[in-house]
């Protein structure tokens, strides 16, 4: 009998897929995108992707844990559901791909400025083959392990404390955009959470006692809470205009941590950053294998893993600075945000239309 997961791990899977490197920008996302105490509004943000997992965890319910492509396969022809798998699996690989990119380009600019970009990301994806290469269970086992390496940062927003300052909130709501409230603008914002919508794959590894979706819950409402946390330090931190101008606060935030035995702190803390952009990496690739291992039942799953990292880092070329990178992350998270809406929405209806297949086929 297979392992089946755990909710607790399944929680912190949720919260290390969706803290990336979007974390970096997202103070003056929320300040330019929604403008003065615009945490408000990123809390209602944080409710619609609430209200897309309690959409999955209908799909949950209603295919009775059955896979995603169990559910597609028993309505759709294998001629088209496999296009749509594998271009789903590019834009997984992208995502994965972008987000890690991204990441090394920053860390390159903090701490190795003399280094190719492309090296550094060279040894991003070995590990990324390394933990792809292994099962779920591994996986999931690892992305504990880096969180607990990792959330000691928390403890870090007490420092900003005694220069923070709740007038710099002001006493507006919403005022300061660069273009004011836009749909395109609230999905640039949105994007710091993609990555709960992998939940879809978690289901042939969940069982009544894993508590599926509690754990998701519990995921994201942790993340959100970083994120908030974040968000606030920053505000209270800076003035509202330094944050619309500064292009990754929160680390311009850990440069003013001083400490007698440390020269820039930054240095130390940023690279624990690369366990959940490594996790995030990793797991749309996994979303990638599981969709090609549909495709080619025949493969055995850790043999994709060295051409799915081969495939990460030939997509890491496409950006070679950050502007790039951002741009191209936009691009498939805004995608990858459409997919996220549409597909429990799909497989609801799919999941209609096979059970009336069976009752009519059952009738005869």
């Amino acid at each position: 009998m297979k392992e089946k997961l755990n909710g607790f791990h399944v929680a912190l899977l949720i919260f290390m897929i969706e803290l990336d490197v979007t974390v970096f920008m997202l103070p003056r996302m929320v300040a330019v995108q929604i403008g003065t105490n615009g945490w408000l509004g990123f809390l209602g943000l944080s409710l619609i992707a609430a209200f897309n997992i309690w959409l999955y965890r209908l799909v949950y319910r209603a295919g009775q844990g059955r896979s995603v492509f169990d559910i597609s396969e028993a309505v759709l022809p294998k001629i088209v559901l496999y296009p749509l798998y594998a271009s789903l699996s590019l834009l997984w690989l992208g995502i994965g791909a972008f987000a890690g990119k991204s990441f090394v380009l920053v860390f390159q600019t903090l701490s190795f400025q003399t280094s190719p970009p492309m090296q550094i990301f060279a040894v991003y994806c070995l590990l990324v083959y390394a933990l792809l290469a292994k099962d779920l269970y591994s996986i999931v086992k690892a992305s504990t392990v880096f969180f607990l390496l990792s959330i000691w940062m928390l403890v870090l927003a007490p420092y900003f404390f005694k220069d923070w300052s709740i007038h710099r909130f002001t006493a507006f709501f919403f005022h300061g955009t660069e273009n004011g409230h836009s749909l395109s603008g609230m999905l640039d914002v949105y994007a710091v959470f993609i990555g709960y919508e992998l939940c879809v794959f978690l289901f042939p590894f969940s069982d009544a006692k894993t508590k599926l979706f509690k754990g998701v819950f519990a995921g994201h409402a942790i993340i959100t809470a970083t994120y908030l946390l974040t968000i606030l330090v920053s505000f209270g931190f800076f003035s509202f205009e330094e944050v619309k101008i500064l292009q990754f606060p929160l680390i311009h935030t850990l440069e003013y941590i001083e400490m007698p035995f440390i020269n820039r702190v930054e240095n130390l803390v940023f690279p624990f950053f690369l366990f959940s952009n490594l996790v995030t990496t990793v797991m749309f690739a996994f979303a990638a294998r599981s969709a090609l291992g549909r495709m080619l039942p025949g493969v055995e799953a850790k043999r994709f893993a060295l051409p799915l990292a081969a495939a990460v880092f030939a997509l890491g070329f496409l950006p070679s600075v950050f502007r790039e990178a951002a741009a191209l992350i936009r691009l498939t998270y805004f995608t990858e945000t459409c997919v996220a809406f549409i597909l429990p929405l799909l497989l609801l209806i799919l999941i209609k239309i096979g059970g009336k297949t069976s009752k009519e086929a059952s009738s005869r």
